[in-house]
């Protein structure tokens, strides 16, 4: 079994977050970068499967330099190799432009068995590169899954995806892409002898002078936020305001009636 595996780096979840002077850009100096959280149940996936049945993984990521430490956190945890398309202004491409690039590369669906990646990005809350990936390619695709079953004869795939009240269960012929849900696994840590081995593990890296851009559509223009086909027009922190309203020198049920008029009036949360 051969699986790609698409990864992207973003803000840690507890990263304190500060906008820019422009006020549509964050300030990236002091954040943690990790990987995708969502990506990680793909990465972990990817590498069950080579377990159980073989093969190799390969992630994939398309972004500035600093991806390459997400690269190495897969390779890391288990993954073979990795492809690293690389170029300052990617950090700002959108997710149709990302996808076409990623599925140039991964080209012929019968140079493979199996895409996975996470269901979002965290950073933009956007699902989209996957489906566009499959899309190009030409490949079903199964979104949000939950569980994953390979067939005996590795030539089909079935999953389960949770909805509201139930589960849905889909057989897929391979090649397919999946995108991956919070409880299909639990990623596992690195090893320091698997941190050790990754360092010596090949990252292909691939230029703006690399990618055929011909045969996808695109102009090397339109991989940045010049060419992006949306607009971060505003940025802005969330403010948390907390007030304290104190009940005192009343009896319970009166102390009851002020607290439940608090909650509806001022509140507004009953």
């Amino acid at each position: 079994m051969k699986t790609y595996v698409i990864v992207r780096q973003t803000p840690d979840t507890e990263a304190k977050i500060k906008v820019n002077g422009d006020g549509r850009s964050i300030n990236s100096e002091s954040i943690k970068w990790i990987v995708n959280p969502y990506d990680e149940f793909a990465i972990e996936e990817a590498i069950r499967i080579k377990e159980n049945h073989g093969g190799e993984v390969i992630l994939i990521t398309m972004g500035p330099a600093r991806n390459l430490a997400a690269l190495r956190t897969g390779l890391a945890m288990g993954a073979d190799s990795a492809i690293h398309i690389k170029d300052e202004s990617f950090a700002s491409a959108d997710p149709y432009a990302i996808a076409k690039v990623i599925a140039q590369e991964i080209k012929n669906p019968g140079d493979y068995d199996l895409i996975l990646t996470g269901k979002k990005m965290i950073d933009e809350e956007t699902g989209q590169v996957g489906i566009h990936v499959a899309e190009d390619l030409g490949i079903p695709q199964g979104a949000v899954v939950t569980k994953l079953d390979i067939s005996d004869d590795r030539k089909s795939v079935r999953v389960q995806k949770e909805i509201e009240g139930g589960q849905v269960i889909v057989d897929l012929p391979l090649p397919a892409l999946l995108t991956c849900e919070r409880g299909l696994n639990e990623p596992r840590y690195a090893s320091l002898p698997g941190i050790m081995k990754a360092k010596k593990k090949p990252v292909k890296v691939i230029e703006t002078g690399d990618i055929d851009f011909s045969s996808i559509g695109l102009s090397a223009e339109q991989l940045g936020e010049g060419g992006s086909r949306y607009a971060v027009t505003k940025l802005e922190v969330p403010e948390i305001k907390r007030r304290l309203h104190m009940i005192e020198g009343m009896e319970v049920s009166d102390a009851v009636k002020e607290l439940v008029t608090a909650l509806r009036e001022e509140a507004k949360v009953i």
